[in-house]
């Protein structure tokens, strides 16, 4: 189940201001399921069962990588908002659903300008908090990329301290559509009546649950960001290192080293193929987040899908710029609905809520 902070008032942030933080040293930390499952807790917090359903609403970040048919069923409904998370490519600001974003960064990572990226300003969760105070809503749940690779839980702190209704954040511990299958048991659980808690929870368990594997084509662009360190990036440059990553406690780490392109590409295919196989859930989701490459995306998923689980929901989804940025040209990463019956790679703790 997932860890909570004790209850207490809204603290000020001290995480500092910029974008995603640096990557983890290379470390791995076993997987279980968690004992209790999000459908189980999604029951309404009031203790009246004539009393209407708390209205809870959701908000969450780009980095959460919603595939566009989820975004607009989410976006249809009420009590839901997204903020975007602004990358900086020569210094000029780009947001994520400006036509030419994706284009723009895809140039810049080729030709090695300089990118980098920053947590959505306080000012635009308050807003989003304020929209939904403002019409009526008992509470909030924003749900935000891993606290270890961002500073937006911190600008979420910031923003709700001038909230009149509870603003509960949740750290997935988690990136892309990890994230993102948290936000959508977060919305499942609030159109159940789930209260703030169970919505959370709901939140938390989903994203921990999930299993994200990513294939990176170079360290390079990870150096140039800071998320590893020059002899790292040397040593792997030198040996032709093409590591596979996952999540561990909310941060970047190593799972398996392969010499050369050709193997890891194999090995990618093996340990996600696994990974979908064991997934204890009904038509489980298998994401493939690709920079820039739909089609070879597809291909995987369609491969994985015929190997493994035919009965699998297929997603196909832009890694976010906010993430393309930091793991470069050629990244794919796979992201595959929990729980699993048994650990295929090692991957991250639950996430945590912050009262």
């Amino acid at each position: 189940m997932c860890p909570r902070e004790p209850r207490s008032p809204s603290p000020r942030s001290t995480e500092r201001e910029g974008g995603l933080r640096p990557f983890g040293d290379a470390a791995s930390i076993p997987v279980g399921a968690p004992s209790a499952s999000p459908s189980a807790s999604a029951s309404a917090s009031s203790g009246d069962d004539d009393a209407a359903p708390p209205r809870v609403a959701v908000v969450t970040d780009s980095a959460a990588a919603l595939p566009d048919s989820w975004l607009r069923a989410f976006e249809d409904a009420p009590g839901f908002a997204l903020v975007d998370m602004p990358v900086l490519i020569s210094g000029q600001l780009y947001t994520a659903d400006e036509s030419d974003t994706l284009s723009s960064l895809v140039v810049a990572l080729a030709e090695g300008t300089p990118v980098t990226t920053s947590r959505p300003a306080p000012g635009q969760l308050r807003a989003a908090y304020r929209r939904f105070e403002e019409e009526g809503y008992d509470a909030i749940v924003s749900v935000h990329l891993s606290g270890e690779l961002s500073g937006t839980v911190g600008a979420a702190r910031i923003a709700r301290q001038d909230i009149g209704i509870p603003v509960r954040i949740v750290d997935t511990a988690s990136a892309g559509l990890g994230q993102g299958l948290g936000v959508r048991a977060a919305l499942r659980a609030v159109a159940s009546g789930a209260g703030i808690d169970d919505v959370a929870a709901a939140a938390c368990e989903t994203a921990a649950q999930a299993q994200v594997l990513i294939q990176v084509r170079s360290l390079e662009t990870l150096r140039r960001g800071g998320r590893v360190n020059p002899t790292t990036a040397m040593v792997g440059s030198m040996f032709q290192l093409k590591p596979l990553l996952s999540m561990a406690e909310g941060k970047i780490v190593t799972v398996e080293r392969p010499v050369s392109l050709p193997r890891a590409k194999a090995r990618f295919m093996v340990l996600a193929g696994e990974a979908l196989a064991h997934a204890e859930t009904d038509r489980p989701v298998l994401c493939i987040h690709h920079v820039a490459d739909p089609h070879g995306a597809r291909e995987i998923g369609e491969v994985l899908m015929d190997r493994y689980r035919p009965d699998a929901e297929l997603v196909i989804s832009d890694l976010p710029p906010v993430l393309s940025a930091h793991v470069g040209l050629g990244t794919k990463a796979a992201v595959i609905e929990g729980p699993t019956s048994r650990p295929v790679w090692h991957g991250g703790r639950a996430a945590q809520p912050h009262p």
